[in-house]
């Protein structure tokens, strides 16, 4: 690749990365649970990315995400590691002022995060789209390079199989 298109091409890269990074991250912490590892996994795609040809790539952004998902998945192969639950996150937003409903909340959100875990990661995968990020199923489509009627089904299949994994456990849709 002569010089000039090199440069263009960290150009774009480097755009990329400061456009879309945040939420790559986000969506690889959904599936790992450990944000240093889903950094470096989002950072191997980039290095990787930086030895590809620009025209072999349609879409950018789901190239990284793909690089960086399989890059997840070989970790966890090697390293034997599953998915941790984040208990951290629920308190972010600050405790109630009673502590019954504070216990009660943690014990709900530790069977719904047990639920998950019992998903399969796609399934996972399209309701973090989905929920946590609120991304359109045109755009989870393009994202994950398949058509919009399949993201629907996906997302229909994964709900329905998350409301019986949450009846495992004993939450119905007035608990939540």
């Amino acid at each position: 690749m002569p010089d000039k298109q090199a440069n263009n091409w960290s150009a774009e890269i480097e755009a990329v990365y400061l456009r879309e990074g945040r939420e790559l991250w986000a969506l690889l912490y959904a599936q790992c649970s450990d944000s240093d590892r889903a950094y470096d996994a989002l950072q191997e795609a980039f290095v990787r990315l930086q030895s590809q040809e620009v025209e072999s790539i349609r879409n950018i952004r789901a190239w990284v995400l793909t690089v960086a998902q399989n890059w997840l998945r070989d970790y966890a192969r090697r390293q034997n590691h599953a998915a941790k639950p984040a208990d951290f996150l629920d308190n972010i937003v600050g405790k109630p002022a009673d502590p019954s409903e504070d216990l009660q909340r943690n014990e709900t959100n530790s069977r719904i995060r047990q639920a998950l875990q019992q998903l399969r990661s796609e399934d996972r995968e399209v309701l973090v789209l989905r929920y946590a990020l609120g991304w359109s199923s045109k755009r989870m489509s393009i994202a994950l390079n398949t058509s919009t009627s399949a993201i629907d089904m996906r997302l229909s299949r994964a709900r329905k199989r998350l409301c019986e994994e949450l009846e495992k456990v004993g939450i119905d849709h007035e608990t939540v």
